[in-house]
């Protein structure tokens, strides 16, 4: 036993080591990943960062503390040895919900020190696309031009060993002059929830020195095979500044609502990585304009090109600077529980998202549940013999569809005079999926799900966004009930529907039961059941967490295993 306590101290030491010595002695010769020839702005930098927070209202207090970025020149896709991959499609970065740790997603994290993975940026999913084409996507939906910004400089925290947590992310966009003209703020919260914020930005003032209106000459080839082209930004003031109102619950100290301002400097110039230089500030304003808090970014040292660092200035950079990044959710929460726990300021409870925010990663169950719920939808629609027409819009935590659901009755001249009534619904977060199945009856469902919950952080939260709550009522109140002879005959079929009884403790089905056994086929059911099963124990042994479910099975797969062992051996001596 005592040797197996330090096999297992020692194993994750010793792949530390080989981990850390694969990424120092490797060349650090930046090589493209894509067969065309690019030019991009800028090139990968570290920037070591030391963030201030300081709050004025309601209570005065400040903290600090310092984490790593790394700029990234968008569209690239490079290694730079084993210390870095962005947008390296051959690595395995990614675990969807349910899916095991494989070895070879254990390998690809093993296999470079940092990487940079599209999938966690804007939108979540679509790991086929590259920070180039999700930025694209992201602009269009937001009704702009990508083709304004041929440019853009990614500034954001690296993953290491598929860990990775800001608070903020930074888009730099860039006009065709190669000047600062826009912006996106990633903003994510302590609860997986982000708010991806686009924003225009206007000079603030001139240049230090004067500036050239040509374009600058200069450029840099990043590898030796000359493909990737690497140009200067050309800024014409030393600050920006952009404003946004705030949309997420960034803060359990702070309500959704509010005004921010930000100033920003070019990343790509010198005069932003001086010594207390204000790289980024951000200012929150109250309601009439006074400044509750302010938060400063400034460069802790230059920023390093990781092609040309010696093997002693990576080995203590990375010691240096890889822990404050994987300890930030740890600090913050630190932080928080001080503020609390001191008396300067009261928590407030997580409403749901806004509509235009990202929830939280969805689980495995959450998954499975959505095309059942979307599967009564499309019932009720067409069902329906008015003419309507439904666009819905599964949760984006998951989701980028938008899915348009119209009535036969819309396809009438008659019908189409008279005029189609339209509406939109959005599930704000992923649990919708699994509360929705819960439910008696959908009266008590709806009247639940679209009830404002008065929440102290945002009054207007809604689980379930609905423009027209009263005309998606009368849709689904019209809704015929389903048939019943595909749940009327069979030993599977009544199996179905007695796993159903046990998870409901006995007591009445609810209105998604009925109508998965009623309308789907079984095998259909079995899978709905099988998420309803997982989802029920999940809710009464383990906290609601799939994560805790899955570790009692490892643990009593473990349990068993040694029962068996014992039993063999017992048997065995007899």
């Amino acid at each position: 036993m005592g040797a197996g306590v330090c096999l297992a101290l020692l194993t994750p030491i010793l792949i530390f080591l080989i981990f850390l010595v694969q990424a120092l002695f490797s060349t650090r010769q930046l090589v493209s990943l894509s067969d065309k020839d690019q030019t991009v702005i800028g090139k990968p930098l570290f920037f070591p960062v030391t963030f201030n927070h300081m709050r004025f209202i309601p209570k005065k207090d400040r903290f600090s503390n310092r984490f790593l970025l790394m700029g990234v020149p968008v569209g690239l896709r490079c290694r730079i040895g084993n210390a870095v991959a962005i947008d390296d499609k051959s690595l395995d970065l990614h675990r969807p919900p349910g899916e095991k740790l494989t070895r070879n997603r254990i390998f690809s994290h093993l296999s470079c020190w940092f990487s940079f993975d599209s999938i966690r940026y804007l939108h979540r999913g679509s790991h086929d696309l590259d920070l180039r084409e999700k930025l694209d996507q992201f602009l269009i939906s937001e009704n702009q031009d990508p083709s304004k910004w041929p440019y853009a400089y990614l500034l954001a925290v690296p993953q290491f060993l598929g860990w990775s947590r800001a608070v903020v992310t930074w888009w730099y966009l860039y006009s065709e002059a190669r000047e600062l003209d826009a912006m996106i703020l990633e903003i994510n919260n302590s609860y997986d929830e982000k708010r991806n914020v686009f924003l225009k930005v206007n000079r603030v003032s001139e240049p230090q020195s004067p500036q050239s209106t040509e374009l600058p000459a200069t450029s840099t080839y990043l590898d030796s095979r000359c493909k990737v082209q690497s140009l200067l930004s050309n800024p014409q003031s030393t600050f920006y500044k952009g404003i946004w109102t705030k949309r997420i619950f960034a803060s359990p100290f702070e309500k959704v609502n509010g005004q921010v301002t930000n100033r920003f400097m070019d990343p790509l110039q010198p005069e932003s990585w001086k010594f207390n230089a204000p790289f980024s500030n951000m200012t929150t304003l109250g309601e009439s304009g006074e400044v509750k808090m302010a938060t400063r970014m400034t460069c802790a040292e230059t920023p390093l090109d990781p092609t040309q660092m010696t093997t002693l200035q990576l080995v203590k950079f990375l010691l240096r600077w890889t822990l404050p990044g994987t300890l930030t959710t740890i600090f913050i929460i630190a932080t928080a529980i001080r503020i609390r726990f001191t008396g300067l300021m009261k928590m407030m409870r997580k409403p749901p998202v806004r509509s235009g925010s990202v929830g939280r990663h969805p689980t495995k169950t959450e998954l499975d549940l959505e095309p059942f719920f979307r599967s009564y939808l499309t019932h009720c629609v067409e069902t329906h013999p008015d003419p309507v027409e439904i666009t819905y819009l599964p949760c984006r935590s998951f989701s980028t569809e938008t899915i348009h659901l119209r009535s036969p009755s819309c396809s009438d001249k008659e019908s189409s005079a008279v005029g189609i009534k339209h509406l939109t619904i959005e599930p704000a977060e992923p649990e919708f999926y699994t509360r929705i199945t819960t439910y008696a009856d959908m009266h008590t469902a709806l009247e639940k799900e679209t009830q404002s919950t008065d929440h102290e952080a945002d009054q207007s939260a809604q689980r379930l966004i609905v423009s027209d709550s009263a005309l998606l009522g009368s849709i689904l109140e019209s809704n015929p009930s389903p048939k019943t002879e595909k749940q009327s005959s069979g030993a599977k079929s009544t199996k179905v529907q007695f796993l159903l009884f046990l998870c409901r403790a006995g007591l009445r089905l609810s209105f998604m039961d009925d109508f998965v056994l009623g309308s789907l086929d079984l095998d259909a059911g079995e899978r709905y059941v099988s998420a309803v099963i997982r989802y029920s124990i999940m809710e009464r042994v383990a906290f609601g967490s799939e994560d805790l479910l899955w570790l009692y099975g490892v643990v009593g797969g473990l349990v068993m295993r040694w029962f068996m062992l014992e039993g063999i051996l017992f048997v065995a001596q007899l």
